[in-house]
């Protein structure tokens, strides 16, 4: 059988056919397992290299939330430290109460999303705390108890008892919404010292903050197909690539912090002057209207 050339290669998967629109505009992908939020069912990120395709979330529904803990664990981590922020502002006589409107802003995701949440209660559980606190969560059965363990959160929470007063909140109400009878416990360690590698991929234009600084990984979303490798970030770099990246991501992001702002006493102007001078420490450029986006989008603006 003649070998194909890179140029017959990239001519046959064009075209394969199109697959169907979701009415919402919402997908997901069975392969990478990330969410999108697009206006056709075309990768946003590999487009001429991945043969898969997104899937509506209306005829195929996610069977679990594991999306959101490829986000939390992967993703860099600013909008969790904007949150942190603006709990740190939060009375203490209301961060369990904080904790409650935070699971039902997950919940209200889960259901647009179709997440078939039941299916998997512990991984409901988990992929909340991973994505609510940006770090790694390990988890075990114990007799009477499901432990969490939430690894390194000094890496994005300089007032970890607080994370934990939301984080119990939070789990309560998740428990009771999901029939969970087993009762879950926290505990937080402290295994890798900061700061968290960061990353970034020349082909997909993608961005992460995770595990021990390097000089270059292997993609975290797709190890064992990807052919790139990112690099540790260097800049500069345009902050439109930051902008897709929450363009085409589910808006949970801006929910936790929306449903935050009414608790806090943190100014929100404050949290984003801090939020600024983190994604400018990466090395981001914009204008100001691309600065005004990003609050948007991270539901500050």
């Amino acid at each position: 059988m003649k070998q194909m050339t890179m140029k017959e290669k990239l001519a046959r998967i064009a075209a394969l056919p199109n697959g169907i629109l979701s009415p919402s505009g919402h997908y997901w992908c069975a392969t990478c397992k990330k969410f999108f939020r697009l206006d056709e069912p075309t990768c946003p990120y590999m487009t001429n290299m991945c043969i898969n395709n997104v899937l509506p979330v209306e005829v195929f529904a996610p069977p679990h939330p594991i999306a959101y803990e490829r986000f939390g664990l992967f993703y860099p981590k600013f909008p969790q430290r904007a949150l942190a922020r603006l709990v740190e502002g939060v009375p203490q006589a209301q961060l369990t109460e904080l904790g409650e409107a935070l699971s039902v802003a997950y919940l209200d995701e889960l259901t647009e999303w179709h997440v078939q949440s039941r299916h998997d209660p512990v991984e409901t559980l988990k992929s909340f705390v991973i994505f609510t606190s940006g770090c790694e969560v390990a988890q075990r059965k114990l007799e009477d108890t499901l432990l969490l363990i939430v690894l390194d959160p000094q890496n994005v929470w300089t007032e970890q008892p607080r994370l934990r007063n939301v984080l119990e909140g939070a789990l309560a109400h998740l428990r009771e919404s999901l029939h969970i009878e087993t009762p879950v416990t926290l505990d937080f360690i402290r295994i890798v010292p900061g700061p968290l590698g960061r990353y970034f991929c020349p082909k997909c234009r993608m961005y992460f903050e995770f595990g021990v600084a390097r000089e270059k990984v292997i993609c975290p979303l797709m190890p064992q197909k990807c052919m790139f490798e990112p690099t540790a970030v260097k800049g500069p770099y345009p902050l439109a690539d930051l902008l897709k990246i929450y363009r085409v991501t589910p808006r949970l992001y801006a929910r936790l912090i929306e449903a935050t702002l009414p608790f806090s006493e943190t100014p929100a102007e404050q949290v984003i002057q801090s939020l600024d001078q983190e994604v400018r420490d990466w090395g981001f450029e914009g204008e100001a209207t691309e600065w005004n986006a990003l609050h948007a989008a991270l539901g500050l603006g």
